[in-house]
């Protein structure tokens, strides 16, 4: 069962009303993210002014646009290295189109996901040094490769590490000390006395800023600035980071610029492909990124790549379409090995475990990330999911909130030939034979309970229907985007009565019905808990079908929308989690 907590606000709601001078449900969201001045206010909404920090402050940075430099003056052959995610594929084509711009001979290599694996490895680094690269750029990788950066640097290579991950360190007595790859330069924000203040950029957004910066250091005009940040944005809001500060800068006015039109031909066709009349951190997150990282799971994620810096409109359209392909055939896989991984769990002791770890050699190891994440939102604990591989075993993490999974796997780094990742999810290989000591010792280390780890919905406060209106509704607005650290605004309602269920869609798993208290009457709609609902109803005697004159009280977690219907626009709730009675 989800926690639920109400955030502490020692302000009653008039005063707050009066001070920020907006409805309720805006002021308390304020007063929560600790906008407490009018100062604080305007820097928060006012992104489009948001002031950057020089990223030649960013260790590294400076030395590696000299490296460029050098680069372009002499002409020398430039490869940059990505990663088959969307955040991989996005620094990628930033870096790509930015450098091209330049007049660089510039080409860029993804690795395969099921040949190569994650980050430079010997194989794909010796393809680059034997086609001729002079310079490779790692991009959203690198930060770990200590050994293959050795490698280039022995066959006369220059490297630049851009990267976002959390460099691998050891314990000293005078502290931590992070273990960095010999490369010409590093830039990762995660690196100890980097001279950044902002360390929660992604690859993409690191490499807009780079190549923004770069431009300057070279003082040359970057004309397609607005299309580089589009690409940033997506990035942003697909990996997860959080979306404070910098971030929140770069994908708000990414996603501003995607709505007045997108410069990038690539994206223009995958948007009107998915017929998205509105773009949002919803639909970046949740229906362009699977289709970006469906071409790296399923095939390779080169694809994606050349659909944001192909210039032809046709290219373009046939690549979208292969792309919403893949995403088509990964839903379906990833629906039959969820089920039989489930199963499994549930058949086990491993559904006992505080921490699960679920090895399945059928799973196709593209979806195991995406099946580690439903693990997690399924039984609210952290959850890695393995399938076999050349060697052993590869797959991936998704954690909570309350617990780190990349310190968690560093302690136990003996057990996997391979891992990586940050707090809230990780990547590793492992032979097949250390499985079960994983399991072991990531639960024997673990102090919290399964309880402990359990999700907490947080309300910024209990609402009346009363204060629910369109109005309250399209001010909250002024908070997006919305993601990670920034999250949408959940509310609470208590004891409120329920009238008009209905259960809907093509399977009839969504439940609507209104809210009521006399006077005032809400829509309602409810994706997630079909099962409470269900049971409900058939505890009342009624059915799925049969449930219309059926009605209940409850305290329930919403968020607040708008429902557009026939031109009409009226408030709407929608449901997180409810408690019926």
């Amino acid at each position: 069962m989800l926690k639920w907590c109400v955030k502490k606000c020692s302000v009653n709601a008039s005063e707050l009303v009066k001070f920020y001078g907006v409805r309720k449900p805006l002021a308390y969201a304020l007063y929560n993210r600790k906008i407490r001045n009018r100062d604080e206010i305007k820097k928060y909404i006012d992104t489009e002014n948001f002031v950057f920090q020089n990223i030649e402050d960013l260790s590294g940075v400076k030395k590696a646009f000299e490296i460029i430099r050098d680069a372009l003056e002499n002409n020398r052959k430039i490869y940059i290295y990505g990663d088959y995610d969307a955040d991989g594929v996005m620094s990628t084509s930033i870096m790509y189109k930015g450098l091209y711009g330049l007049g660089a001979d510039i080409h860029y290599f993804i690795p395969n996901r099921v040949e190569d694996g994650y980050g430079l490895n010997d194989k794909a680094l010796e393809k680059l040094i034997n086609d001729g690269a002079e310079l490779i750029i790692t991009c959203d990788n690198g930060i770990t490769a200590i050994d293959q950066i050795r490698l280039a640097k022995e066959h006369g290579v220059k490297t630049i590490i851009l990267d976002h991950h959390e460099p691998p360190f050891e314990e000293t007595e005078e502290g931590k000390r992070d273990i960095l790859p010999e490369a010409d330069a590093v830039a990762d924000a995660k690196m100890q006395n980097c001279g950044y203040e902002y360390t929660q950029m992604c690859a993409g957004g690191l490499c807009y800023r780079f190549i923004c910066g770069l431009y300057k250091f070279l003082g040359r005009e970057l004309k397609n600035e607005n299309e580089l940040c589009e690409l940033a944005a997506v990035a942003t809001i697909c990996d997860v980071v959080d979306l404070t500060g910098e971030n929140r800068a770069i994908a708000s006015k990414g996603i501003e610029i995607i709505n007045r039109g997108s410069n990038n031909l690539g994206l223009k066709s995958l948007i009107e492909l998915k017929e998205i009349k509105s773009i949002n951190s919803y639909t970046l997150g949740f229906v362009i990124g699977p289709c970006i990282n469906a071409s790296g799971r399923l095939d390779s994620a080169k694809i994606a790549v050349e659909l944001f810096v192909t210039d032809s409109r046709i290219r373009a359209e046939e690549l979208a379409n292969r792309l919403n392909d893949f995403n088509e055939e990964r839903k379906n896989i990833t629906a039959v090995c969820l089920e039989r991984i489930s199963q499994s769990i549930e058949n086990s002791e491993i559904i006992n475990d505080k921490i699960i770890v679920a090895y399945d050699s059928e799973t196709h190891e593209s979806v195991a990330g995406i099946i580690a994440g439903r693990l997690r939102e399924k039984y609210g604990r952290p959850s890695i999911v393995l399938t076999a591989a050349e060697g052993g075993a590869k797959g991936s993490g998704r954690s909570v909130e309350s617990y780190d999974m990349f310190k968690a796997l560093y302690s136990v780094k003996e057990l996997m030939t391979k891992f990586g990742g940050h707090t809230m999810a990780a990547g590793l290989s492992i032979k097949e034979e250390n499985i079960d000591l994983l399991r072991k010792k990531l639960n024997d280390n673990c102090s919290m309970s399964i309880e402990d780890m359990s999700p907490v919905l947080r309300m910024e406060a209990v609402l009346e229907l009363e204060d629910i209106s369109t109005e309250s509704a399209e001010e909250l607005n002024v908070l997006a985007p919305f993601g990670k650290a920034n999250e949408k605004p959940l509310f609470g309602i208590k004891n409120t009565e329920i009238r008009d269920i209905r259960f809907i869609g093509k399977d009839k798993n969504i439940v609507s019905c209104f809210f009521d208290d006399g006077t005032r009457r809400v829509k309602v709609i409810d994706f997630d808990n079909y099962e409470i609902w269900e049971k409900y109803i058939s505890d009342m005697g009624g059915s799925v079908e049969h449930c219309g004159g059926i009605t209940a009280y409850a305290d329930a977690v919403f968020t607040l929308d708008v429902n557009e219907y026939k031109g009409y626009r009226n408030p709407q709730l929608v449901i997180k989690d409810i408690r019926l009675k």
